[in-house]
């Protein structure tokens, strides 16, 4: 990889705790544990916050240069938080230059999950969805689509309400004379950790119980 191409990579990180954020603007760095980090070198970190961030969860709105960076255990990075469960795992510490804004915030409109990513500094800066940053056409828009030519009428982002919220949101929901049927667009990622296969199975079950196929 050549320097040029180095200094426009752009890392896709997830930020899940507002005290991450904090710490992202206060004290300009950012963590990846070393074991999962990418073996790519960027130049550049963009932070996708995720849904805990409320009005502004699910979106990419700031991003930094990649000053320098360094390999520290977790409980020399935070050492309020020696008792945490990976206190004693090694990270990468990125030293960060100037916090910088998004032109508008790149948004995450599907319910795709989003791990450690590439794009490029062109397209961060141009990009509206956050497929347009990793050039993925949208599954459902695909599968929107490919319903309506085979005339199959579908709810698209359909809420099945609980308690007067939503108890879950399924990418597409057919009503037939056979029954209802739940249908998602996700890819095998999505469904490829302990946690997510965990989730699924307590939605699959919650979904069975009401008659949904």
């Amino acid at each position: 990889m050549n320097k040029k191409t180095a200094g426009s990579l752009v890392l896709i990180g997830v930020v899940n705790r507002r005290k991450d954020l904090e710490i992202i603007f206060n004290r300009h760095w950012y963590r990846i544990p070393v074991k999962y980090a990418p073996k790519r070198r960027p130049g550049y970190i963009a932070f996708y916050q995720t849904h805990i961030f409320g009005k502004e969860g699910k979106t990419v709105q700031y991003y930094a240069r990649i000053k320098s960076s360094s390999v520290a255990r977790r409980t020399d990075l935070l050492p309020e938080e020696k008792n945490h469960a990976r206190a004693k795992e090694y990270y990468y510490k990125f030293e960060l230059g100037k916090i910088r804004s998004t032109p508008g915030p790149v948004r995450n409109i599907s319910r795709r999950r989003i791990s450690f990513g590439f794009t490029s500094l062109s397209k961060l800066q141009k990009s509206k969805r956050i497929c347009q940053l990793f050039d993925i056409n949208p599954i459902e828009d695909i599968m929107r689509r490919r319903l309506k030519r085979k005339g199959i009428r579908a709810v698209h982002e359909h809420c099945l309400i609980e308690n007067k919220h939503c108890r879950y949101r399924l990418d597409f929901a057919i009503f037939c004379r056979h029954g209802k049927i739940a249908l998602e667009c996700d890819n095998e990622k999505s469904h490829s950790t302990p946690a997510c296969r965990f989730r699924d199975k307590k939605r699959d079950c919650y979904l069975s119980k009401r008659g949904w196929f």
